[in-house]
């Protein structure tokens, strides 16, 4: 069995490309399933958040799973396969599994270290639970992750003082006005990121803060915290002109704000600049906004040049988190490939079992005139000598390396006990290919 992990994030697409493949929650249940329906799939699981889409799936033939949901990125961004698949990434078992671990652990986030993707992790696997595409190995996987999450969190400073996507927001708002005190800021959205943009600006000054949300509860709830003032989203236009500094994390599938809105509300700001800043995906704010006088327009791509000159703080606590993570996927990997021995041992077990009794049956029309404690002595003898024969055979499959070292002992194995299935032809390249994703995994 093997575990494939395809997708693409900030490092690979640009937003434009990153939004065409956002997923809604309510539409990731029927997706998993249509996946799991493939003959190559046996599990699913996505990941989708601002900055990555990413699909986790399990197999027994890579090549095959990887095409379906390289297929399935292509119809979701209604694009051409070759102009999707530039942008896509694809790792196989090993590879696969390391990826996931840094990704949960942020080691793979826009914002080195951020904790907010643990529990977006978290979330994908619920979801994969919920639409019962999540088996066996899937549930150890994840499991696995949240662990080596946590210790490369609490064992490295990876996760002490971390900086998130709304904290380079208020850093990148400070590069335009300097000081933020007095600012007036509008928030659209009332979830995490907006919930986080809150406590930066509020600690850095801003002093006067409105919450725009499509639920007008929520709105509230989060005004409430922050001595602010809600409002709904079609409330908008009368508070435009009173913002200085406008973030916008909402759900919405369209632009909330367009260029004839911000236009009205800096031509009543009479030339005072307005900093608005996107991190939606897809995105909130019409780009063409970014063209009228004043207004300063980001999008969450625009956060790298915040975000690069935070890194290099945090590289000696990332180079830790990896060796911790090295460290438990290779945990997870010997487990893995004990899936693939398990039913190979039972096999040889069983094999040497129906010999062991047909070479006893044999023996015993020589044996007649032995007693039944004589019996049950050769008996004894005959299942003694079968294990001390086979027990160096078994240790070594019970706990093979998780390379292409382990996958050549498990054919040997296969052969030297004349259990190797008869490939028919045509299919001994499938089996070939398979092999060679081991290897590209390893390296």
């Amino acid at each position: 069995m093997r575990i494939c992990h395809i997708g693409l994030n900030h490092k690979t697409a640009p937003v434009e490309m990153r939004e065409r493949l956002a997923v809604p929650e309510a539409d990731i249940a029927e997706i998993l399933q249509a996946r799991v329906a493939h003959p190559a799939i046996r599990e699913a699981a996505l990941l989708s958040t601002c900055n990555r889409v990413e699909m986790t799936v399990v197999t027994h033939d890579p090549d095959a799973a990887i095409a379906a949901v390289h297929e399935w990125f292509a119809d979701k961004a209604a694009m051409a396969l070759d102009q999707v698949c530039e942008h896509l990434y694809s790792h196989t078992t090993n590879s696969a599994v390391r990826h996931l671990f840094a990704v949960a652990s942020g080691l793979d986030s826009l914002v080195l270290g951020e904790p907010q993707i643990l529990g977006q992790v978290k979330l994908s696997y619920e979801h994969a639970l919920a639409a019962g595409t999540a088996g066996h190995v899937l549930h150890r996987l994840y499991q696995s992750t949240f662990a080596a999450a946590k210790r490369a969190r609490s064992e490295t400073g990876i996760g002490k003082q971390a900086v998130n996507v709304s904290s380079c927001a208020v850093e990148l708002a400070r590069h335009i006005f300097g000081d933020l005190a007095g600012k007036t800021v509008l928030l659209m959205g009332a979830g995490e990121m907006a919930e986080l943009a809150a406590r930066h600006l509020k600690g850095n000054g801003c002093t006067d803060i409105l919450v725009a949300n499509r639920t007008l509860k929520r709105a509230e709830n989060l005004a409430m915290e922050f001595d602010g003032h809600a409002l709904t989203l079609d409330q908008l236009p009368d508070y435009l002109d009173a913002a200085d500094i406008l973030l916008s994390s909402t759900g919405a599938r369209t632009f909330v704000l367009l260029p004839n809105q911000i236009k009205a509300a800096m031509k009543k700001r009479h030339g005072q600049p307005m900093f608005l800043v996107d991190i939606a995906v897809p995105r909130d704010i019409d780009p063409r906004v970014g063209e009228i006088d004043g207004a300063y327009l980001y999008d969450i791509d625009d956060l790298q040049q915040v975000v690069q000159g935070n890194l290099e703080n945090r590289q000696q606590e990332a180079a830790q988190a990896q060796a911790i993570l090295e460290e438990e996927a290779r945990d997870f990997l010997r487990w893995l490939k004990s899936l693939e021995s398990v039913p190979l041992i039972r096999t040889i077990q069983q094999q040497m079992e129906v010999r062991r009794n047909e070479e006893l049956n044999k023996a015993r029309r020589y044996l007649k005139d032995l007693s039944d404690e004589q019996m049950e002595a050769v008996e004894r003898f005959s299942r003694a000598l079968m294990k001390r024969y086979m027990h160096p055979t078994l240790r070594t499959l019970k706990s093979l390396p998780d390379d292409i070292e382990g996958d050549l002992l498990m054919g040997a194995a296969t052969r030297l006990f004349d259990l190797e299935p008869e490939i028919e032809p045509g299919n001994h390249l499938r089996v070939v290919r398979d092999k060679e994703h081991d290897e590209h995994a390893t390296g």
